[in-house]
């Protein structure tokens, strides 16, 4: 029985090799899910851990370690941590530090501690730009910011003293003796961004040291870490499991001795994260491929096995027993799959795929009972049929029954998807589609027959349209027609609405990485201060047309909305303006309104007041005051001493404004809790115009200007404005504030000028824009520049980025709106969407070889007898290829129908398309027309091979 089965294959091999090939089509579109699958978690993998934070890729451990005496300090930490740090794939520097003073000082403030740093391998990291490296004892190198700060160079001396903290005076004092450190080397890091510098990168501001060094000085403690970072090929998908098992055993391990600080944690539960959003989509998106594959193998199957049915009728006229003509039917149709499954589970990667397994299993199972069924079901006729070679009807209800199931399904599917989107219900967009080809697939033929009756009554047919009228008749009469009318229409919705959902996400994206870049370019660089990197762009960019200057004041985390300082002059000529934000120049001028006054600005090496202070009995009440250099070097503090009752004169020096200073406050530092209220008069004062705090009065008189400043828990109780500045921070914002304050930059809350947008730059619906200028002079920190930008705009000249440089802007980062479109993109709802697409060529290619099978197999017995009739041989030969024709051309038109109702009923529902109403329908339109170009081709040239054979 086997050889006769082999020989059957022999026999019909053509036929046999088309259903192994269908069958590896369908399995290989079966495996496009996994095999997508793997490549979208490499990819997200690799995306999530390029941008992730340092805290989230590396692993911190730190412990204060305490003295032993003699410089030394115990072992435990270094040991305990370093046997610790065992993470997968990670490597390890090992770190100390500890403050130091100047050794001529016996008391410093805060502003006056330095930090001596030994780093493990330090110059194999660093780049020598004078001098050399560390070699012996005392030997001390510096990044070019440091030394240009100390005003050191090679060759300098600088003695130092480990720094302690005495509680009884507030001030610092030296833990011991001093100890001299020689300047050897100017460095600066080969890469601030090598994984090596850990979180704090590599722009260091301290005294790097080696070991031996570290341990000349005495000092009371020092803080000791170890900072893991990952290795290449450390984090991928194979070792997360294992790096998810590291992270909770460590987390356990944490104590106050060696204390775990890593976000890897978090980075892993992203991951996970967009692992999920991928398969809420992909599996689901398969469906139409694999009812597709099926549909085709059944059109297959059918066709070798509608071929031996007089073979077949012969066999059972000679009393063979049922179960032999059973095999006799399936045995080489199964052969035939299970080879197609093999070579198809092969060609697409299936041996080196994760989870590939089941979805092979599903394709080759559904493959197996397709051929099974469609065998038995046409062996099983009366012989009488087989002989005859007819087709076997089935009785009307039940297809009535199973299509008006279907429709029914559909309908529940989309009800499921409206109210509780995920899941099963992910499946109706194919439901659907499907639902109305099987309603294609009844209407059509009807339809066919109607206008071919209609065409024939008319006296008149000319060789094309006799020919077309004979199509119509054959699309009617036979059952294939309409089975491909419904598989094609599925084909050609399913891309349509791939393609109508990738257009809309590509829209979407598109609008959403303009708004997160907010401008064309975005440069970050390194600047000194604020107010230098304002001046620096403005002179690099005069007509203010091409960059903006930006600082973020505070991300988007943990509750609080985003907020971003901008030029406002420039806000509208740089920024990328969102749609339905209103007009740009509009928030612009809401952002900087004209300034009420002009900045009070003191020049020379020393500030002095003379003040007159009531009676104080407090020995811990500081006056201070606050200066913004005009050279745009950071903001600065100076401490003018403590403040004692009477009068007397308070002075400190001030070298940073020799060249001018705008002066932000004088701060009466009062403790934070409710107590007497302290009365200081300001003889001869910088201005005669105030601000206080509220409680607080400024009584100007004939020998100065008389302050009353009551003890509350307000920070700023005792803090005093010059006037000639903003009352009110304007604030354009797209949420409410609370209690109409702004924390700018410094977390200092400061009054605000509140208006609303809808949508903003950068900060999207969540988050608020302040002038960077304005927000400056209200800050409560020394002016730095954190994670300061330049915007440009879409006609900056190139020119432009070599102008900021010479301003004395380090460009360190470059970021443009398709690089946040390419981080966007790989998100896994993104990726999963994208499947759909895919899915959807995958469909049309099943179309494809659908209607080639079926233009092979079609038999011409009934055109040959109406040729011996007298039926022309120019119409006879244009009858199947307008069968195609017409087929294609409705299956395009039900294909988009189907599309355009599966969207009207769940497009706006489907992850990644909440909200989404009308597609660009450019794209779609496109994808169609070149698909039916496609499967008329395909159709015709499988017909004009078969007309040949």
């Amino acid at each position: 029985m086997i050889g006769l089965v082999l020989a059957m294959l022999w026999s019909r091999r053509g036929r046999a090799a088309t259903v192994m090939l269908l069958t590896a089509l369908a399995t290989a579109g079966a495996l496009a899910a996994p095999v997508y699958l793997a490549r979208a978690d490499d990819r997200i993998v690799r995306t999530e851990v390029d941008a992730a934070a340092p805290a989230e890729r590396t692993v911190l451990i730190t412990g204060e370690v305490q003295s032993s005496g003699g410089g030394g300090m115990a072992k435990t930490f270094e040991s305990l941590a370093g046997g610790w740090l065992d993470t997968p794939g990670y490597a390890t520097v090992f770190s100390a530090q500890f403050t130091v003073q100047p050794a001529e000082l016996e008391q410093a403030t805060a502003a006056q501690l330095g930090t001596v740093v030994y780093r493990e391998g330090i110059c194999g990291h660093v780049r020598i730009v004078a001098g050399r490296c560390l070699m012996g004892t005392g030997d001390t190198v510096l990044t070019e910011r440091t030394a240009g700060r100390l005003g050191l160079r090679p060759g300098d001396t600088v003695p130092l003293a480990g720094s302690r903290y005495d509680s009884a005076s507030g001030r610092y004092l030296p833990a011991g003796a001093p100890t001299s450190l020689t300047v050897v080397g100017i460095v600066v890091p080969r890469d601030g961004a090598e994984p090596y510098w850990g979180r704090a990168g590599g722009a260091r501001d301290a005294f790097q040291v080696d070991r031996r060094t570290l341990d000349t000085f005495a000092r009371p403690s020092e803080l000791q870490s170890f900072d893991a970072y990952p290795l290449p090929g450390a984090i991928t998908v194979e070792t997360l499991p294992a790096l998810r098992e590291w992270v909770t055993a460590a987390q356990q391990r944490s104590s106050d001795g060696a204390r775990l600080n890593t976000d890897l944690d978090v980075m892993l539960d992203r991951i996970a994260a967009r692992r999920a959003e991928v398969r809420e989509t992909v599996p689901f998106a398969v469906a139409p491929v694999l009812l597709l594959a099926w549909a085709v193998i059944t059109l297959a199957v059918s066709t070798v096995i509608r071929a031996r049915r007089f073979e077949h009728g012969v066999i059972a006229l000679r009393g063979v027993a049922r179960p032999g003509r059973w095999w006799l039917a399936t045995g080489e149709t199964l052969l035939s799959v299970l080879t197609g499954a093999l070579l198809g589970f092969t060609a697409a990667g299936g041996w080196q795929t994760r989870d590939a397994w089941p979805y092979a299993a599903v394709a080759v199972l559904g493959a197996f009972a397709v051929a099974v069924t469609v065998a038995l079901r046409t062996v099983s006729a009366p012989v009488s049929a087989l002989l005859r070679q007819v087709d076997r009807h089935t009785a009307r209800w039940r297809g009535f029954a199973l299509e008006g199931l279907l429709v029914v399904a559909a309908v529940v599917t989309v009800l499921q998807v409206r109210g509780r989107p995920g899941g099963v219900a992910l499946l109706a967009p194919a439901l659907v589609m499907l639902a109305v080809a099987v309603v294609a697939g009844r209407a059509g033929p009807v339809l066919s027959g109607l206008v071919a009756g209609r065409a024939l009554r008319r006296r008149a047919l000319g060789p094309v349209r006799l020919a077309g009228v004979l199509a119509g008749f054959r699309l009617a009469r036979r059952p294939v027609g309409a089975r491909l009318l419904v598989l094609l229409t599925l084909a050609v919705g399913s891309l349509a609405f791939a393609a109508a959902a990738t257009a809309a996400v590509d829209q979407r994206q598109q609008q959403q990485a303009e708004l997160d870049t907010g401008a064309p370019v975005v440069l970050t660089v390194d600047a000194t201060s604020r107010v230098q990197l304002l001046r620096a762009v403005r002179a690099a960019d005069p007509d203010g047309r091409s960059a903006m200057a930006v600082v973020p004041i505070r991300p988007a985390r943990d509750g609080a909305t985003a907020a971003v300082a901008v030029d406002a002059s420039r806000l509208a000529a740089v920024a990328l303006w969102p749609t339905g934000a209103g007009a740009a120049a509009d928030v612009a001028a809401r952002l900087h309104p004209p300034s009420p006054g002009t900045p009070v600005i003191l020049t020379g090496a020393a500030l002095t007041l003379d003040v007159t202070a009531g009676p104080i009995d407090r020995p811990d009440i500081v006056l201070a005051a606050t200066f913004a250099p005009l050279d745009g070097r950071p903001t600065t503090i100076v401490e003018l001493g403590t403040l004692v009752s009477g009068r007397r004169s308070y002075t400190a020096p001030t070298p940073m404004c020799t060249g001018g200073c705008r002066l932000i406050e004088i701060a009466v530092r009062l403790p934070s809790y409710v107590g007497p209220t302290v009365v200081v008069t300001l003889h001869s004062p910088p201005t005669t115009d105030w601000r206080v705090a509220t409680g607080a009065s400024a009584t100007p008189g004939a020998g100065g200007i008389t302050f009353s400043l009551p003890m509350t828990t307000q920070p700023d109780a005792g803090v005093l404005r010059p006037a000639g500045g903003l009352d009110q921070l304007p604030v354009v914002t797209t949420t409410a504030a609370p209690d109409g304050v702004f924390k700018t930059f410094g977390g200092r809350p400061v009054p605000a000028a509140l208006s609303t947008a809808t949508r903003l730059p950068r900060v999207g619906t969540a988050g608020a824009l302040v002038d960077l200028e304005y927000a400056d002079l209200l800050a409560a920190d020394d002016g730095r520049a954190d994670e300061a930008e330049v915007w440009l705009s879409a006609t900056a000249p190139p020119t432009v980025v070599d102008a900021l440089r010479a301003q004395g802007l380090t460009v360190t980062g470059r970021r443009a709106v398709a690089d946040t479109r390419a981080a966007i993109a790989a998100g896994g709802t993104a990726l999963g969407l994208r499947f759909y697409l895919f899915a959807g060529v995958l469909s049309v290619t099943l179309g494809a070889a659908g209607l080639a099978v079926a233009a092979i197999g079609t038999t011409t017995t009934d055109l040959r007898a109406l040729r011996v009739q007298g039926l022309r041989r120019a119409s006879g030969t244009l009858v199947e290829p307008l069968v195609v024709v017409a087929l294609v051309a409705a299956a395009g038109l039900a294909g988009v129908v189907a599309a355009g109702v599966a969207w009207a009923a769940v497009g706006g529902t489907l992850p990644g398309l909440a909200g989404v109403g009308v597609p660009p329908l450019g794209m779609p339109a496109a994808t169609v027309a070149g698909t039916l170009v496609l499967l008329a081709v395909a159709g015709l040239t499988a017909q004009a091979t078969a007309a040949r054979r």
